[in-house]
C-alpha cells in the first residue's frame, strides 16, 4: 500500500511538472521567509539566555519619583553592592558592573574600548566561556580578559595573547599596563552584559580614583544570583536603610526606591528603562513586522497552492472516479491527497533551506543589532519548528483540496457530468485575499520608500551638513588641537563645546514651585548656536559680555520642556536644580531631532559650557568630508599619538533613520515582488481553469459571430470585479496599517498619501488584467472547431 501510495504520487508529480515548480518554487521562498522570521524573533526571545544562571540572576534598579511617579532607571548607587553583600540569606552572589570607554594600545594600534569592570563573583554569576586562559587571571588585579573581536584587532586573528601586555590610557593621559590573563569566546549579540575587554572592579576605583563608599557615583548594574525566588526582605532593608542614605548624598538626583528584574526579562523592558548603560534588545517592529510579513507570504503560496491543487485535479477525475469504484473510501482518497500534499511540503521546505542559507545571512547584515545563524546541527530547537511549518503548511495548503478532491461522485464523474467547482466561490476568495495581502505590501514597500525621502529633506532643527565633531579628552588635549588646526584654510568655523547634539546628555530634576520635571541638559559654548544653526524662538542666546553671569546663572529651555511645564511666558522663570543652584530662563530655544525621527523631542535645558570643561572641538566646513577627516586625524595625531581620533559628520550620526527605513522599504520591496508573482500565477491558474471549463461557449460564442474584444471582456469581467473589490480592501487595510506601523517606529513621518495607495493599486490591476487577458486570448484566437470537436 506504502509502494502504491508513493507510486501514485510521484506518477502525479512528474505529469504536472511545471505545477509542482511553481507551487514548490512558491511555498519555498515563503517558508525561507517564515525561518528568517522564526530566527529572527527567537534573537530576541533568548535575549540573556547565554547564561546558564539567567533565572536566577536579578538585577537591581531604581525607581525616581517625579512628580508622584515611579519613573524606572536602570543604573544603582555605586555603594549599593558592597552594603549588602553576605546579609541576607538566599543570595548567593552579588557584583556590581560598570563598563567605560578608555583606550587600549598595544604598540601602534590605539582604539577606544568597552572596557568593563565587575567583582569576584561576575563569572560565577554569568557564563562567558573562554577560549585562551584561565577565568582564576580575573580575580588578579594585574590582568585583563579579552574579548574574541578585541584580541583578534590587536593581535590577529587565531593568535593566543595570553601574557602579553596591553595599555590602558585614561582621558588624561594616564596609563595602567595590564597582562593579558586570557581572551573569551564570541559574546552573542543578544546579551545586555557586552564589552571589549573585562578587568577587576577594583580598577575602576583605583583608575577613576572613586572611593568605594561614595554615594553620589552610580554603577551600570548592581547584580544578584539567589538560590530561587528573589528574597523581597533584601528589598526591603534595602529600601528601609539606603534610599535616604543616597539621597542625602544626591540632592539632586533623589531616588524613591529600589526593586529588582529578572535578567530573563531585562531585555523586554529595556526600553521602558532610563539611563540603560546595558546593551538593548532589537526594538518591537524590527521583531514583529519580519514575522507578520513572513506569515503574510505563507499564507499567499498555501492560497496559490490550494486553487492550483483544485485546478489539477479536473486531470485526475477518471483516477478519482474508478478508485471509488474499486472500493476506496473517502478517507482513503484524502490519505492519498493530504500525504501528497505533505511530501510537496517537504520538498518545499528543503528548497526553503537552500534559499534560507542565502536570506538569513543577507537580512542579518541588513541590522548592525542582529546576528542570525542558521545552524542545523547545534540548533535542535529549530527542527520542531520546522516539522511545525510543514504541518501547517500542509493542513493550510493541502487541506480543502483534499477535502473537496475526495468528495467527488464517481457516477458523475464516469459519466461525464461533473461540474468541476475550481472557480467557486472559495478559491475566488483565495485569489482575493492573495490580491488583497500583495497590495499592502507594495503600498507599504512604496509608503518606506517616500517616507526615507521625505524625512531626509525634513529640517531636524539645525546644521547637519558639513559638521564635523572631534572628542577630546582633557582640556589640555583640546588646547593643543585647538590651536594647531585654528589656521587651516579649510575650516570656516570652529568653537569648543562640553557637549554635542547626538553624542550625550546628562539628566537632571528641573524644580519650579511644586512643579518638577525630568529633563535632560547640554552644556554649549557661546559660538555652537551660530555653528550648528540653532533657532531661539523667544528671549536671548548666551552673551560674551555676560559670560561669568550666564554660567552660574542663566538657562535656556526648549519648547518641549516649556510645554511641560505649562508655561506662556516662561522668560524670568526660576528653576532650581538642587538646593543651591536657581536658574533664571533666558531664552526658548526650537526643538530639534538629537537622535533623527525615531522618538519625539524629550525636554532639554541648556546651560553655559565652562571653557575649562571642553569636550569637543566643531567644525563646520564644506571641504569634501573624507579630505577634511584625513587632514584632521593627521593633525590629531601630531598632539595625541596615544588616543585615537574620535571624530563623525553630524549627517552620520543621524544616518539612523536612512538606515531603518532604507531596510524595511527593502523588506517589502523583497516580500511585495513575492506576492506579486505568486498572486500573478494564483490569477493564471484560475483563468485557466475557468477557460478549461468554457472551452465550448467560446467556441459557440466565435461561431455565432462574437468578436476577440468581446469575449475578453466577457471572461475577464467576473475576475476583475473580484480583484478590485479585494485591492480596494487592501488599499483600505494599509492606510491604518502602514500608518499604525509607521507611528511605532517613528515620532515623525510622512502620512500615507492617496498617490501611495493608487499607484500600487492601479499597477496591480493592470498586471492582473494583462495576465487574465493573454490566457484568455491564447484560446479566443484559436479555430473553433479545436473548440468544438467531440475528440
Amino acid at each position: 500500500m506504502i509502494r502504491n501510495f508513493f507510486k501514485i504520487t510521484f506518477r502525479n508529480f512528474r505529469k504536472n511538472k511545471s505545477y509542482v515548480f511553481i507551487n514548490m518554487l512558491g511555498l519555498g521562498l515563503s517558508l525561507a521567509c517564515c525561518i528568517v522570521g522564526y530566527l529572527n524573533w527567537k534573537f530576541a526571545a533568548e535575549y540573556d539566555q547565554n547564561h546558564a544562571n539567567h533565572e536566577r540572576i536579578y538585577k537591581v534598579q531604581i525607581y525616581k519619583d517625579v512628580q508622584n511617579q515611579n519613573v524606572p532607571y536602570g543604573i544603582s548607587p555605586l555603594p549599593l553592592g558592597a552594603v549588602i553583600k553576605d546579609k541576607v540569606a538566599g543570595v548567593t552572589h552579588i557584583s556590581r558592573y560598570i563598563e567605560t570607554g578608555l583606550v587600549l594600545k598595544k604598540e601602534l594600534k590605539v582604539f577606544n574600548q568597552g572596557i568593563a569592570f565587575a567583582e569576584d563573583d561576575f563569572l560565577e554569576m554569568f557564563t562567558f566561556p573562554l577560549k585562551y586562559g584561565n577565568e582564576s587571571a580575573f580575580l588578579d588585579r594585574s590582568k585583563i580578559i579579552l574579548s574574541y573581536y578585541t584580541a583578534d584587532t590587536y593581535f590577529g586573528e587565531g593568535v593566543d595573547p595570553t601574557g602579553e601586555i596591553i595599555t590602558i590610557i585614561t582621558e588624561d593621559g594616564k596609563q595602567y599596563p595590564m597582562t593579558i590573563g586570557g581572551v573569551f569566546e564570541e559574546i552573542p549579540q543578544n546579551s545586555s552584559v557586552r564589552f571589549s575587554a573585562l578587568t577587576h572592579f577594583d580598577n575602576y576605583l583605583k583608575i577613576r580614583e572613586v572611593e568605594n563608599t561614595d554615594w553620589k557615583q552610580f554603577v551600570a548594574a548592581t547584580f544578584v544570583m539567589t538560590d530561587g525566588q528573589f528574597p523581597q526582605n533584601l528589598l526591603e532593608d534595602v529600601n528601609v536603610n539606603y534610599v535616604e542614605v543616597q539621597n542625602k548624598a544626591r540632592d539632586d538626583f533623589k531616588i524613591g526606591s529600589y526593586y529588582a528584574v529578572q535578567l530573563t526579562n531585562l531585555g523586554s523592558i529595556a526600553e521602558s528603562i532610563r539611563a540603560n548603560w546595558l546593551s538593548e534588545p532589537p526594538p518591537p517592529p524590527a521583531v514583529v513586522v519580519p514575522m507578520i510579513m513572513a506569515f503574510l507570504m505563507l499564507l499567499i503560496a498555501c492560497f496559490n497552492f490550494t486553487n492550483t491543487s483544485i485546478a489539477i485535479s479536473s486531470k485526475r477525475l477518471k483516477e478519482i472516479g474508478i478508485r471509488k469504484v474499486m472500493g476506496s473510501d473517502r478517507k482513503q482518497l484524502i490519505f492519498q491527497f493530504m500525504g501528497e500534499n505533505l511530501i510537496l511540503s517537504f520538498l518545499s521546505l528543503l528548497v526553503a533551506l537552500g534559499f534560507a542559507y542565502f536570506l538569513v545571512p543577507a537580512y542579518s547584515a541588513m541590522w548592525d543589532f542582529i546576528t542570525l545563524e542558521l545552524n542545523l546541527v547545534s540548533d535542535s530547537e529549530i527542527y520542531l519548528f520546522l516539522i511545525g511549518l510543514l504541518v501547517l503548511t500542509s493542513v493550510i495548503a493541502g487541506g480543502y483540496p483534499s477535502l473537496y478532491i475526495s468528495a467527488y461522485q464517481p457516477v458523475n464523474i464516469l459519466r461525464g457530468s461533473l461540474s468541476l467547482g475550481g472557480t467557486n466561490w472559495f478559491s475566488k476568495t483565495l485569489l482575493g485575499l492573495q490580491y488583497m495581502l500583495t497590495i499592502i505590501a507594495l503600498i507599504s514597500a512604496l509608503a518606506f520608500t517616500n517616507n526615507a525621502e521625505y524625512q531626509n529633506n525634513l529640517d531636524v532643527g539645525f546644521q547637519k551638513e558639513n559638521i564635523l565633531g572631534v572628542r577630546v579628552e582633557n582640556k589640555s588635549e583640546y588646547d593643543r588641537f585647538f590651536n594647531l588646526i585654528n589656521q587651516m584654510p579649510e575650516i570656516e568655523q570652529m568653537t569648543g563645546t562640553t557637549h554635542h547634539i547626538g553624542w550625550w546628555t546628562y539628566g537632571r530634576t528641573l524644580r519650579a514651585g511644586e512643579q518638577e520635571v525630568e529633563s535632560d541638559m547640554m552644556n554649549f559654548s557661546l559660538d555652537y548656536k551660530e555653528i550648528m544653526n540653532l533657532t531661539i524662538k523667544d528671549g536671548r542666546y548666551f552673551d560674551k559680555d555676560l559670560y561669568e553671569f550666564d554660567k552660574e546663572n542663566s538657562i535656556i529651555m526648549n519648547e518641549a520642556l516649556v510645554r511641560e511645564f505649562g508655561w506662556d511666558q516662561p522668560i524670568g522663570k526660576v528653576v532650581q536644580i538642587d538646593d543651591s543652584t536657581r536658574l533664571s530662563v533666558v531664552g526658548v530655544m526650537e526643538d530639534f531631532y538629537m537622535y533623527g525621527f525615531f522618538d519625539p523631542v524629550e525636554p532639554c535645558a541648556f546651560r553655559l559650557a565652562d571653557k575649562e570643561e571642553m569636550n569637543f572641538v566643531v567644525i563646520k566646513s564644506e571641504v569634501n568630508p573624507t579630505e577634511l577627516r584625513d587632514k584632521m586625524e593627521e593633525k590629531w595625531y601630531e598632539v595625541a599619538p596615544n588616543t585615537p581620533f574620535n571624530a563623525s559628520f553630524m549627517d552620520e550620526e543621524l544616518a539612523g533613520t536612512d538606515y531603518v527605513n532604507n531596510n524595511i522599504s527593502t523588506m517589502f520591496k523583497f516580500l511585495g515582488a513575492l506576492a506579486l508573482i505568486l498572486s500573478s500565477i494564483g490569477l493564471y491558474t484560475l483563468v485557466s481553469l475557468n477557460i478549461i471549463k468554457r472551452v465550448k461557449e467560446i467556441g459557440v460564442r466565435k461561431v455565432l459571430g462574437a468578436s476577440v474584444n468581446q469575449i475578453l471582456v466577457l471572461m475577464n469581467k467576473q475576475f476583475f470585479w473580484l480583484l478590485l473589490l479585494f485591492a480596494w480592501i487592501g488599499a483600505g487595510l494599509s492606510y491604518f496599517a502602514i500608518d499604525a506601523l509607521m507611528a511605532s517606529i517613528f515620532a515623525v513621518y510622512q502620512a500615507i498619501s492617496v498617490f501611495t495607495v493608487l499607484a500600487p493599486f492601479f499597477l496591480l490591476m493592470i498586471i492582473a488584467v494583462g495576465i487574465a487577458s493573454s490566457r484568455i486570448m491564447r484560446t479566443a484566437t484559436q479555430n473553433p472547431v479545436k473548440s468544438l470537436r467531440y475528440e
